[in-house]
This record gives structure tokens, C-alpha cells and sequence, in this order.
């Protein structure tokens, strides 16, 4: 497979650079009020039912190194998988991708977090869907080294301070269930539709348990209170802070 610079990776890398540069017109500094208002995945948002906050964390980077990285990531493993399914299927790939990293990440972390590398870990994930495919074609075709490049990268999330652990590992799993969804039938009867609508199932259900519990925890009402704080927003934090007074009395000073 001769890989070229393909025009859905492209135009990923485009986008990214575009919203990179309009966040940064807008707050040199790129504060967390500025990436929670660009849509960087936030728990109270996505527990108040903006489900967009699921999506545009995929097209966020908090750094211009951030943005780089990533953009060689995507310029380098992107064409892989739209060469092998087209550029429709890939941006569908990549956006549910993006979707199944963040629903990971809020139902395990509590941080922000944005960035593509949820989606630069379902295009690692493709290899091992092209492995699983046909393993003698591939190790003719790509060798062992990108197995390499894998563990190193998820030995990575585990060490490297402030990386969305759940984000990346949800990436990689949720760029392989879909995979499963749109590729080839896998040899030997190999259950593969129905291990990624389990999985799909799973993850939503545990997304919806955690909004719900989320709604009802000290840290929703914390977080959103120093946002409209932050954002000097009265008429929305003084009936929040006294909905939070009163269901955690113990918080009053």
C-alpha cells in the first residue's frame, strides 16, 4: 500500500490548524475558559446534555507543539486507513473515534482534556485490524516495527504526566470496534460485528450511568461554579451556588 497524503487527512490537519489559530486570536494565553468554550471535553457540559462536547474535543489542541505532534501523527498513520476505506468511511471512522475516546474519557476521568490523539490511537488500531485481516500480508507488507511504535505509545499514556489515559485507550478500542463495523468479515467466523456493538452498547450505557451520577457529585457543581466565575457570569452562578449550599450544606463557610 503506497502511502500518499490523502485528502481526509489533510483536510483533519487543516481544520485543526484553522481552530488552533482562531483560539489563539482570541486568548493568547488558550486559559481553560477559552478551550471550554471551543468545546474541549468537559464533564458538566456533557452531563448538562451538550453531547456535542463528545465531537469537538477531536479538533482542539492546547499548545502549538500539541498541534504539531499531532498533526505529523495524523499526516503519517491517517492515510493509511482512508487509502484502505476510502475518504467518506474515513471521516465517519474518524469522528466516531473521536466520539468513543471522549465518552471514555468522561466516564473515567474528570479532567478536561482535547486534543486528536483519541483518534491518532484508532488509526494505531488499524493495524491491528489489518493484522487480524490477513497476519502474512501484513508482516510482508508493514513488518513489526509498528508494533513497536504501538506499545511505545501506550507505554507512554501510562507514564507522560497530564495525558488522558481513558482517551487514548478508549481511542484505540473504539477505532478497532469500528473497524470491526464498517471492514471486511475477518477470517475463521471471527465475531467481530457483534464484539463491537457489545462494546458500542457498553460505552454509551456506562456514558449515560455516569451522567447521571455525575449531576449529583461535588465536582459538577465546583467545576461549573469557577466557570461562570470565570466567565463573571452572576445571573447563572448565584442560583447555581445556592442549589450547591443547599445539597452540600457542608460546604457552607
Amino acid at each position: 500500500m503506497n502511502k500518499r497524503i490523502t485528502p481526509g487527512a489533510m483536510g483533519y490537519i487543516i481544520i485543526n490548524v484553522v481552530v488552533f489559530v482562531a483560539m489563539f486570536l482570541r486568548d493568547p494565553s488558550l486559559s481553560s475558559q477559552t478551550m471550554i468554550d471551543f468545546g474541549a471535553k468537559t464533564n458538566f457540559q456533557i452531563a448538562d446534555g451538550k453531547l456535542w462536547y463528545l465531537m469537538t474535543p477531536m479538533f482542539l489542541h492546547g499548545s502549538i507543539l500539541h498541534l504539531f505532534f499531532n498533526s505529523m501523527a495524523i499526516y503519517f498513520f491517517g492515510p493509511y486507513v482512508e487509502l484502505f476505506f476510502g475518504t467518506k468511511k474515513f471521516i465517519l471512522i474518524s469522528l466516531l473515534t473521536g466520539i468513543f475516546s471522549s465518552l471514555g474519557s468522561f466516564i473515567f476521568s474528570d479532567a478536561i482534556s482535547l486534543g486528536a490523539s483519541g483518534v491518532i490511537y484508532g488509526y494505531l488500531a488499524f493495524h491491528i485490524y489489518l493484522l487480524l485481516l490477513n497476519r502474512e500480508i501484513y508482516l510482508r507488507t508493514f513488518g513489526k516495527e509498528v508494533f513497536v511504535l504501538i506499545a511505545f505509545n501506550i507505554l507512554y499514556s501510562f507514564l507522560a504526566a497530564n495525558i488522558d489515559l481513558a482517551g487514548h485507550l478508549f481511542g484505540f478500542i473504539g477505532g478497532l470496534a469500528v473497524y470491526f463495523l464498517v471492514g471486511r468479515k475477518l477470517p475463521q467466523r471471527f465475531p467481530q460485528r457483534l464484539l463491537a456493538v457489545v462494546f458500542i452498547i457498553i460505552l454509551v450505557a456506562g456514558g449515560a450511568t455516569r451522567a447521571l451520577a455525575y449531576r449529583n457529585s461535588v465536582d459538577y457543581y465546583i467545576r461549573k461554579l469557577n466557570y461562570y466565575y470565570l466567565k463573571e457570569d452572576l445571573e447563572r452562578y448565584l442560583p447555581l451556588a445556592e442549589e450547591f449550599l443547599t445539597r452540600f450544606p457542608e460546604y457552607i463557610p
